[in-house]
């Protein structure tokens, strides 16, 4: 009962309700190679976790690959099989249970996702609960890239103004090598249900330049 009541909230609401009892779970388990407890801010945690300030859409952050803008790492948290799979251009793969011992720095802005966002939920309460200042979550995770980047659709009795955000998110599509899907084709492929087969990886090139040293 208490599982279809959580069902039935909104996402953001659930990642909100996730974040806290991971914190809870934090303020009473130690850590496990130190052996200390670490004290954190629930009620800070949880504010944050409630509102939109740290999730990143889909279309801002194609719109980001797209400009060359890396200002930003973008981290799939997902198994490295997953990962070679089929992965967001300019992501790197770093498994929720490496966070903490990767090369990730403190004064980095840092975008989570995974297939979902309760992945990414709990890799960001990791994060945060260790004090990486700019932490965030790709909204709806890997499915919602899909559905809004790879595979845009148009429906058949779409107004003007959709037809032309549409053609808008149809450029987008291919260049990330997806396949925009208009009215007929929508409606044959929810009528067979098929199974969305992930695009060659697009390989872009990378100037980040030297990374700051991260202060104390």
């Amino acid at each position: 009962m208490m599982l279809k009541t959580f069902a039935e909230y909104p996402p953001r609401k659930r990642v909100g309700l996730l974040a806290i009892l991971l914190g809870i779970i934090a303020a009473f388990v130690g850590d496990p190679t130190g052996g200390v407890t670490k004290r954190v801010n629930l009620k800070e945690l949880a504010m944050i976790a409630s509102t939109s300030n740290d999730k990143v859409d889909a279309k801002d952050l194609a719109k980001w690959i797209i400009e060359g803008k890396f200002d930003y790492r973008l981290v799939d948290l997902r198994k490295q099989e997953e990962y070679e799979k089929y992965n967001i251009p300019t992501s790197e793969c770093i498994p929720v249970s490496q966070l903490l011992n990767s090369d990730l720095m403190r004064n980095e802005k840092i975008i989570l996702y995974a297939d979902d966002e309760f992945t990414a939920a709990q890799g960001w309460f990791i994060l945060k609960a260790n004090d990486y200042k700019g932490v965030y979550v790709l909204e709806g995770g890997l499915q919602c890239w899909k559905d809004k980047i790879l595979f845009p659709k148009l429906r058949i009795d779409a107004s003007p103004e959709e037809k032309i955000e549409f053609q808008k998110m149809a450029e987008i599509s291919k260049f990330f090598g997806g396949q925009p899907q208009t009215g007929a084709t929508v409606a044959k492929q929810t009528a067979e249900m098929p199974k969305l087969k992930a695009p060659v990886k697009v390989k872009l090139k990378k100037s980040r330049g030297k990374r700051k040293r991260e202060g104390c």
